[in-house]
């Protein structure tokens, strides 16, 4: 049997325009230490041999000494739900998510590819009105076989298909010192997508993704504070949790100072930037140097971060 909290594993993130890949040693260190980091640009629209290709070739210059590999999903058609219904064997629930899933998508059950995570689940002993929450994932499930396709294409091993926004949410907890202290906000920002990740005291974790309308967000700062508010307020009055007491952003954050300020003052929080990697070790040299030399192609890293650090 494998076991996945030892094995070599690497993070590789398909992102808007980057492949972006990172191997973390995790054993014996008292942070988490980056021993092989790179990104590569690439066609996200390309062919799956030809985006194989650039994966193949990143992974070489990188001298990447593992395989085997955890992996975001690259799915314009994935939804996310959270969901709270009363608690049923495991059987019901799992018809009851698919159920959900096809609702959300309008696909039928044998074309899509479902998941889910349980946050909440009470004790068996409990009767009555009791709730179970959780996150729901679901995807076609020819997205999930062309990711599939084109590591499998490039000489990889797949064995964790995870979720961009969950990933840079287990990345934010693991290294944050304040985690878990009061309910946060962190979004992690792509060219042309975000994430905006709800994580309450308590634990729980509700994702949402915005895609950027103008052709960047530096020049739309506006219209993520709208979709961050809407966020907020869903997880507030609809799921009844604490209200978020500040805003992190991370990933490649618009280097325009205005465009901080904009959104502290349309959120009325405090809004900061957080960089991951200032949070770890790095083994090499080479690694350094590349990673202070390119400071803002290094913030493409985030959610490879994030895969990387995936165990189980």
């Amino acid at each position: 049997m494998i076991s996945w909290s030892t094995s070599d594993i690497a993070g590789i993130h398909l992102g808007d325009s980057h492949v972006s890949a990172v191997r973390i040693l995790l054993k014996g260190q008292k942070v988490p230490t980056i021993t092989h980091a790179g990104w590569e640009p690439y066609d996200s629209g390309a062919a799956e041999k030809d985006i194989a290709g650039v994966v193949r070739g990143l992974w070489k210059s990188l001298r990447m000494p593992t395989r085997m590999v955890s992996s975001s999903l690259r799915s314009s058609s994935m939804v996310m739900r959270y969901f709270k219904i009363p608690v049923m064997s495991d059987r019901d629930l799992k018809s009851a998510l698919a159920l959900m899933a096809e609702e959300a998508l309008q696909l039928p059950k044998a074309k899509l590819s479902v998941d889910w995570h349980i946050e909440v689940r009470p004790p068996k002993k409990e009767t009555g009105n009791v709730m179970v929450e959780g996150l729901l994932a679901a995807a076609p499930i020819k997205d999930v076989e062309r990711q599939l396709t084109i590591l499998s294409l490039a000489g990889l091993d797949p064995v964790i298909v995870d979720i961009r926004a969950m990933a840079v949410a287990n990345l934010f907890q693991a290294l944050d010192d304040r985690a878990g202290e009061s309910a946060v906000c962190l979004v992690n920002m792509a060219p042309h997508s975000a994430d905006v990740v709800v994580m309450r005291k308590l634990g729980g974790v509700y994702p949402y993704t915005v895609f950027c309308r103008a052709s960047t967000w530096g020049q739309s700062p506006g219209f993520l504070a709208e979709n961050i508010r809407d966020v907020l307020k869903y997880s507030e009055f609809k799921l009844d949790w604490d209200g978020v007491k500040r805003v992190v952003l991370t990933g490649e954050v618009p280097e325009n100072g205005d465009f901080l300020e904009s959104l502290r003052t349309e959120l009325r929080l405090p809004v900061e930037v957080w960089n991951p990697i200032n949070d770890m070790a790095v083994q090499s040299q080479g690694v350094k140097d590349q990673l202070a030399k390119n400071p803002v192609d290094a913030a493409k890293l985030v959610p490879a971060l994030g895969l990387a650090l995936r165990r189980g």
